[in-house]
């Protein structure tokens, strides 16, 4: 290949990185809103209907449910149709099962029964998205472009969930709850007409004009064997994350009610500090991962969020002092350890992958709520802090300590080749 089509090439390349980019990072802070707008306002209305913690419960517990089991399945999937119109039939199945709840309330119908068998449905829907996708970022953007994407598309999802979750129990007061479930039924229309305008996928650029002579057998040189990917390992780094979360967000308002003693109020303000320091940290991922390892980022910012949670729980004015810190640190554990994996996943397998790594994540941070909860009920809050700070550091320091030979492997056949060639 002459340098005129390899620049050529590249060019193109980059030109359709960028375009998905600019299309799937708005289709994130969309879809995140609406969904964050839907189950606030399904809760408030199974609670207005049922006036139990045990019904908003329920309403969770068949929300997670279709995503533990149906993950994997539609990860597989991902990988053997087309991404993007899965992703489109996702979003449109969604949209039609949004506009159903409100119509059904319309009729008269039961909302607990609706609530229940919408948001079920939705995550059904979801399940399939999440893989499907992933899948498509991988397929459509260029591996030396996934820093700065991932820290966009993060920052994107956090604005979306931080902006709805503040305004949907103002706007349910104000306007009900009906009108949020039209609104999201909207935003699922408008994430699959940008996944639409991102266009059917181009063959790889360059791919069709490579020819024997290009290759390393052909040159002369031994081809290579493609170096393990420890893809389990970096499934369990990034899940740590995933698992955290779901059990924090439960343990965090019992601290806040019982331990602290403090009102709702101190709920919203941790939740708008931790949201302002995951936007900052995501937006500075790009300026901290051209200076740091991936891997050493990971699990530095992994081990400093867990100790942030053994001090969160001393008083409320520390809690309110730290937890924007806890957001930043999250932010680039979040981050650099989905570029790793979704760097070293085989874009053929990319869907069962993150598929299988969503269900084992939600899986985990059930398991682990139930367990810390109890722990919790049993003994003090505080303890179940400890608790998730220790499993989690557990789940890095296995991961990192598994993760240090294979990720420095792929480094000496690339040495071995600039040495023979030379």
């Amino acid at each position: 290949m002459s340098i005129d089509t390899a620049a050529n090439a590249d060019n193109a390349s980059l030109r359709q990185s960028r375009r998905a980019e600019r299309l799937l990072v708005p289709a994130g802070f969309i879809t995140t809103s609406g969904n964050t707008f839907q189950i606030t306002a399904a809760a408030i209305l199974v609670f207005r209907a049922g006036n139990t913690t045990l019904s908003v419960g329920w309403l969770f517990i068949a929300v997670a449910i279709p995503q533990v089991a149906l993950s994997v399945l539609f990860g597989r999937l991902a990988d053997r149709l087309d991404r993007r119109v899965l992703s489109m039939t996702a979003d449109l199945a969604s949209a039609l099962t949004a506009f159903a709840l409100p119509l059904w309330l319309w009729l008269h119908g039961s909302a607990t029964l609706g609530s229940y068998l919408a948001n079920f449905l939705l995550a059904c829907s979801a399940a399939l998205f999440m893989p499907a996708s992933n899948a498509l970022v991988k397929e459509r953007i260029r591996d030396d472009r996934l820093d700065k994407f991932n820290s966009h598309f993060e920052m994107a999802n956090n604005a979306g969930m931080l902006l709805s979750s503040s305004l949907a129990g103002f706007l349910v007061t104000w306007f009900g709850a009906t009108p949020l479930f039209v609104f999201n039924s909207g935003t699922f229309i408008a994430s699959a007409v940008l996944t639409y305008l991102i266009g059917a996928k181009q063959p790889k650029p360059g791919a069709a004009a490579t020819t024997g002579a290009d290759t390393p057998a052909a040159a002369g040189g031994a081809a290579i064997a493609p170096t393990e990917r420890p893809i389990k390992r970096l499934v369990l780094l990034w899940t740590s994350g995933n698992a955290n979360v779901i059990v924090v967000n439960t343990i965090l308002t019992v601290l806040i009610l019982h331990t602290f003693h403090k009102g709702p109020w101190l709920i919203g303000v941790t939740d708008a500090l931790a949201g302002i320091g995951f936007l900052t940290g995501a937006a500075c991922y790009p300026w901290l991962i051209a200076r740091i390892d991936g891997l050493k980022l990971a699990v530095a910012a992994g081990l400093l969020n867990c100790a942030f949670l053994l001090v969160e729980s001393l008083n409320y004015i520390v809690l309110m002092a730290l937890i924007p810190f806890a957001g930043f640190v999250f932010a680039q554990a979040r981050i650099s350890s989905r570029v790793l994996l979704m760097r070293a996943s085989p874009e053929e397998r990319v869907g069962r992958i993150f598929g299988s790594g969503q269900a084992f994540g939600l899986a985990l941070g059930t398991a682990a709520t139930v367990g810390f909860s109890a722990l919790a009920d049993t003994t003090s809050v505080r303890w179940a802090f400890v608790g998730l700070a220790a499993m989690t550091t557990t789940q890095i320091l296995i991961a990192y300590l598994s993760l240090i030979k294979p990720m420095a492997a792929p480094a000496k056949p690339a040495v071995a080749l600039e040495a023979t060639t030379a």
